[in-house]
């Protein structure tokens, strides 16, 4: 069974007809549909206008806009998963029943996981998804995808549970006194010829035909399923492989900005100094006119005692 994920968190999943959630192509972009999507959990971005950035042709809300996508799409998904559940239990109450819906749900879901996966790879691939005001939703739809995974992965682990105990009954109502080691191998194996041999050798032949024939069918499901399930955890190993490649990128950047913050307190540092200095020469400019003055005015009166003296004479 495909690894699995514990941390919960991409493109539109499910729908059907002329809204294809997988057609990028379509109105993706108008932020106008998301308005009153999860109450909250936009909250903080609630203030913002969802335009374009006027004159710079980018808008600033793409990667919100994204995570909004992707929150729909897993609503959808897990709408899908409950259609699963309720699919793989009744497989299980009525052997006689067909694995068809069981084989195109999950082909639906392992879709809606492809879309995701290549949905978030290519958001989380954006610089600006790092920011601090993108980050906490790329994290959150991340974690939420990772969740719906867990899930997928549990009710499989419990199909494949009930189903190879469900074709151990049928096959001990074939042949009653076949062993537990008959029963595994026959129900593990169906294609090989113990299935074949309890055929001929049981007066239940037709209920031998169907029980035959149900267990390679929950066979092949699962076997489908641990296949979709090995894929999805590729795809998981490729989207860290993007956090891992961008972890250089990331520790530069976070580099190049101690440097200019610390550039910034340096300027800052010497513009202070500058400051100081100036008001330094400042003052010992006031002091010297200061003194100038004073020494005219000592000269003045001066030349005025000695001016009286001689009028005197």
């Amino acid at each position: 069974m495909a690894q699995q994920y514990s941390n919960g968190g991409y493109s539109q999943v499910g729908g059907y007809g002329n809204n294809n959630p997988y057609d990028e192509r379509g109105d993706d972009r108008q932020t106008g549909r998301y308005n009153n999507f999860a109450q909250g959990r936009y909250d903080e971005q609630s203030d913002v206008e969802m335009q374009p950035y006027n004159g710079a042709g980018v808008d600033p809300n793409a990667i919100l806009n994204d995570c909004r996508e992707v929150d729909r799409s897993l609503d959808q998904i897990n709408s899908q998963l409950d259609n699963l559940e309720r699919a793989f239990k009744q497989s299980i109450s009525r052997p006689d029943q067909s694995t068809n819906e069981v084989t195109s749900l999950s082909s639906q879901v392992m879709t809606g996981y492809r879309a995701l996966v290549t949905r978030v790879k290519n958001i989380k691939s954006k610089p600006e998804s790092g920011s601090p005001r993108n980050a906490p939703q790329v994290g959150r739809v991340d974690r939420r995808l990772k969740q719906t995974i867990n899930r997928y992965q549990t009710m499989e682990a419990d199909f494949r549970r009930d189903s190879q105990a469900a074709a151990e009954r049928q096959y001990r109502i074939v042949k009653p006194e076949a062993t537990e080691a008959e029963v595994r191998e026959a129900c593990e194996n169906p294609d090989t010829p113990i299935f074949q041999q309890a055929l001929l050798s049981s007066d239940r032949r037709g209920q031998a035909q169907s029980s035959l024939r149900n267990v390679k069918e929950r066979h092949e499901a699962i076997q489908k399923i641990e296949r979709q399930m090995v894929e999805l955890a590729q795809l998981f190993t490729d989207l860290d492989q993007i956090v891992t490649e961008q972890e250089p990128m990331v520790m530069n950047i976070e580099q190049k900005g101690e440097e200019v913050h610390e550039n910034v307190l340096k300027g800052n540092e010497e513009i202070g100094g500058a400051i100081v200095k100036a008001r330094s020469r400042n003052r010992k400019k006031w002091w010297c006119l200061l003194i100038v003055i004073l020494i005219i005015i000592i000269i003045a009166v001066v030349v005025g005692v000695v001016v009286a003296i001689n009028k005197k004479n």
